[in-house]
């Protein structure tokens, strides 16, 4: 079914299965964005997220090694491609090109699987209710934000301010992957809900968990700008089909 015909049909009333005291902080109960339909369709309303999944998930199969205890992807195979902060200021083309690229390479194993994840859970639903356009939009246009707003703090940062291991290491690796645009998406979700507050804290508090426990890395700066990005593209830019007055 074409993302046409899709809409087409979505021209139903807004959803109305939410508990009352739920409805105001969930994403679309107030009728914004089109209309789920059945729970079946949803998948074939986001083909730009399996899209997405197909070329990361053929890329990484092609470029990927055993690392041992997860399969990666080499920096000397992919350098060219993926983003340098450094660059911004010391090779502009390179990372042009670079945040065309790196969201598709998720470099290990590991962030193939968690990107994933976030586009099952969140992509794909926000894709159904926005449209392939929108979610394209925020997906990455949240992600650039992200990369060029992360990259310009470390800037002022690095080495000036700081000479710790933590923003050293920021400076000289490598980023790529889909998990900001995953962010900015999420972000984009909590901006549908009349009171959005509760659900951008809850994906707030996700992110602070899993740098807690695992990344512990500049990676969170990130997520937080896109997050951020996402929020205020869902709720002051762009408008639902049936946008309802708040």
């Amino acid at each position: 079914m074409t993302g046409e015909a899709y809409a087409a049909e979505s021209e139903a009333p807004p959803p109305a299965g939410a508990p009352d005291r739920l409805a105001p902080y969930l994403p679309w109960t107030d009728g914004t964005g089109r209309a789920r339909g059945a729970w079946w369709r949803v998948p074939l309303a986001a083909r730009g997220a399996v899209g997405y999944l197909v070329v990361s998930w053929g890329l990484f199969a092609r470029l990927a090694h055993d690392g041992g205890a997860k399969y990666v992807i080499a920096d000397d195979r992919v350098g060219a491609w993926v983003y340098r902060i450094p660059d911004l200021s010391q090779n502009a083309p390179r990372a042009v090109r670079s945040l065309l690229t790196a969201p598709f390479l998720n470099h290990d194993s590991l962030q193939l699987v968690y990107v994933t994840t976030l586009v099952l859970l969140f992509g794909v639903v926000f894709e159904a209710r926005e449209g392939t356009r929108t979610t394209m939009l925020v997906f990455f246009g949240a992600g650039l934000a992200a990369a060029v707003g992360a990259g310009l703090l470390l800037h002022v940062i690095y080495p000036d301010r700081s000479g710790g291991a933590f923003f050293e290491t920021a400076w000289e690796r490598t980023w790529s992957g889909g998990s900001a645009g995953c962010f900015g998406l999420m972000g984009g979700l909590a901006a549908r809900a009349r009171r959005p507050w509760p659900l951008l804290g809850l994906f707030a508090l996700w992110e602070i968990n899993v740098e807690y426990w695992h990344l512990r890395s500049y990676t969170t700066v990130f997520h937080f700008i896109a997050l951020g990005v996402g929020f205020l593209l869902m709720r002051y830019g762009v408008q639902g089909r049936f946008r309802a007055c708040h």
